[in-house]
């Protein structure tokens, strides 16, 4: 997979994937419990979904993001941001940067190639079972 910065005014679309880094202030545990509560207010939700976080170092936090719906409203990652940072109370927030996590080229050729490897080996064991009869 790739990452590509987009802005955070960029216009989303249902299926997109996006990871929001935020700048925080406070310990792991936290920053932990800052997750927690985040995920927990913000589950459920129809038109994003929050498909995993972090905390991969001392000042931020992330969240990687699945778009589900956009109708009736325009979703974009700053709109998002703004709905994280009022979910969360524990410590302070700040969204750093934004990136939207597209499949590479090169995934789509190796995915391909195992489906079609995938798909003879079961037509080759297929053929050997009707011929042992």
């Amino acid at each position: 997979m790739q990452k590509v910065e987009i802005s955070p005014n960029k216009r989303l679309e249902p299926g997109d994937l996006i990871e929001m880094h935020f700048t925080t202030i406070g310990g792991t545990w936290v920053k932990a419990s800052h997750i927690a509560l985040i995920e927990y207010r913000l589950s459920g939700r129809s038109d994003f979904e929050i498909v995993s976080s972090g905390n991969p170092d001392d000042r931020s936090l992330y969240f990687e993001i699945l778009i589900k719906k956009t109708n009736p409203v325009i979703v974009t990652a700053a709109i998002i941001s703004a709905v994280i940072i009022g979910a969360g109370v524990i410590a302070w927030l700040t969204l750093d940067k934004v990136y939207q996590i597209m499949e590479s080229p090169a995934g789509k050729i190796f995915a391909g190639g195992f489906g079609t490897l995938a798909a003879a080996v079961a037509v080759v064991i297929i053929l050997g079972l009707f011929s042992k009869k």
